[in-house]
């Protein structure tokens, strides 16, 4: 499924079927947007966290549709 659709590190859409395979993805989905605000900030670049917190907010939606834990 994920080689046949365009999926932007900010998207809420799943990349998996329902079950553990999309809870793992949909955390390290979280865990690379948290980086990403963190490093943003102590680099003052708003844009990095903003798109940091996009993802991280995504992978949350995207714990949320997913009932496996």
């Amino acid at each position: 499924m994920a080689d046949r659709h365009d999926h932007p590190d900010d998207s809420n859409a799943p990349r998996h079927d329902p079950g553990i395979g999309e809870e793992t993805s949909a955390t390290g989905q979280r865990f690379k947007g948290k980086v990403k605000e963190e490093v943003g900030d102590m680099l003052d670049d708003e844009a990095m966290e903003e798109k940091g917190a996009r993802e991280n907010a995504a992978g949350k939606d995207r714990q949320k549709k997913n009932d496996a834990v």
